[in-house]
């Protein structure tokens, strides 16, 4: 296992697993939000990651720009890449729910990818859900 940390950002890398979980650490400008994904996209790349646990909890709610952004930046990596499944853990904002949902859903029908995504509101029913078979 082995840890990265930015200041706003942590990540834990788990070899055997070929599980990421990131955490952020608090609530993050604009540009902090792009450095941040663009951070993990190159992990999730480098490492082969299957699994992704995302803590998001410290988060507000993502801007409409850096959400479009968002889809842009990771859609083809949905493609490209070896993820197979994220958890994403967050306060129960419905529309901290909704935004990610719908921004997945428009990428899957882009790319034509089966990644799936789950989003929970505590750690253990994540990693649960992740480890499942």
């Amino acid at each position: 296992m082995s840890s990265e940390t930015h200041d706003f950002l942590l990540l834990t890398l788990h070899k055997e697993e070929q599980l990421l979980r990131s955490q952020w650490l608090r609530n993050v400008t604009s540009a902090e939000y792009r450095e941040g994904v663009k951070v993990l996209k190159n992990c999730i790349v480098q490492h082969e990651i299957e699994l992704w646990l995302t803590d998001s909890r410290l988060l507000d709610t993502i801007l409409f720009a850096d959400q479009q952004w968002l889809k842009r930046e990771i859609g083809p990596l949905f493609k490209s890449s070896s993820l197979q499944r994220i958890a994403r853990v967050l306060t129960e904002d419905v529309f901290n729910y909704i935004w990610l949902e719908n921004i997945v859903q428009q990428i899957k029908e882009e790319h034509e990818v089966t990644v799936e995504l789950a989003q929970f509101s505590s750690l253990e029913a994540a990693f649960d859900w992740l480890r499942m078979e």
